[in-house]
């Protein structure tokens, strides 16, 4: 502990190195995997979020990529003993229990109970290992930020009539608002070893963009072939391999996705099937404060 010219306590978090600031008897961790401009709102409405007499808190600041960011929150909440993690971005308005400011900074025009709802109470609620809040893209044409809606038109429409008390399983959901149990990532690691924290309980590569699964089964398949003498059975089950191998990687290789997408791939792969909250609407900073009514125009 340092102190200031007023004699009162002060804590410093240095740069790039998270730490769980922790309460006793909490078990959520609120994680900010934050660059290093944040809009007032976001600020605010995390801070009430907050409460430390059931939640930890975090922060990781300073670096460009985000995804670097996201991993290093995750070494750091699985060397805690804390049960869930909230990941918040640096650009979101969350919901926290106060209709009358939520609609004010947002200007959403939801009725109760959704304008009013706690994000941390509403998420935990549902009992899903990987949930998400339900936002948009930050400009007037984006979509949300889920998978139906961007490829499915008639989800799309469905879930800009809500908001709806709906929690519903997706292939993907946005981080910016994303609630998740310690044992997806544990069972992350067991199904991608190569993307598990290293001895010192670092290094893990849970949002990283990779293909890591194929690389694994491409290595078994030669360590069976170098063993022993080179049969025309071991070469056509080395064959199926390969095409078995290639036929998982079209249908979970993460390259080119977002760092969203890797993960929630990930954790459908390791049994964690994703969800998105179609009742707890999220702000997303851009120009404006975007959202349900503001944004899809063509």
């Amino acid at each position: 502990m340092q102190f200031d010219r007023f004699g009162c306590g002060i804590d410093i978090i240095p740069v790039a190195r998270p730490q769980v600031v922790e309460a006793l008897g909490t078990k959520v961790l609120v994680a900010k995997p934050w660059h290093k401009s944040v809009h007032p709102l976001t600020a605010f409405s995390v801070g009430q979020l907050c409460d430390r007499r059931r939640t930890a808190d975090m922060l990781n600041f300073g670096d460009a990529f985000v995804v670097h960011s996201r991993n290093k929150c995750a070494d750091a909440f699985l060397s805690s003993p804390l049960e869930w993690m909230l990941m918040v971005d640096d650009d979101m308005v969350i919901p926290f229990g106060d209709a009358k400011w939520y609609r004010n900074a947002t200007g959403f025009p939801f009725s109760e109970p959704f304008i009013g709802f706690n994000a941390l109470d509403r998420l935990l609620s549902s009992k899903k290992t990987v949930v998400g809040a339900l936002y948009s893209g930050r400009y007037p044409k984006s979509n949300l930020m889920y998978n139906e809606a961007g490829c499915n038109p008639e989800e799309n429409a469905f879930a800009r009539r809500g908001p709806h008390d709906i929690v519903k399983p997706t292939k993907w959901v946005a981080t910016g608002c994303l609630l998740i149990h310690r044992q997806v990532f544990l069972d992350i690691e067991k199904r991608f070893p190569k993307l598990a924290r290293g001895g010192d309980g670092k290094g893990g590569q849970f949002f990283t963009s990779t293909e890591a699964s194929l690389v694994d089964r491409v290595q078994m398949i030669r360590d069976n072939l170098l063993k022993g003498p080179m049969t025309g059975e071991k070469a056509y089950k080395a064959l199926e391999g390969i095409e078995s191998a290639l036929s998982e990687s079209r249908a979970d290789n993460t390259l080119g996705f977002g760092e969203d997408v890797s993960f929630c791939l990930r954790a459908a792969s390791a049994g964690h099937q994703p969800h998105v909250d179609l009742g707890l609407v999220c702000g997303h900073i851009g120009h404006a404060i975007y959202g349900l009514h503001n944004t899809g125009f063509k």
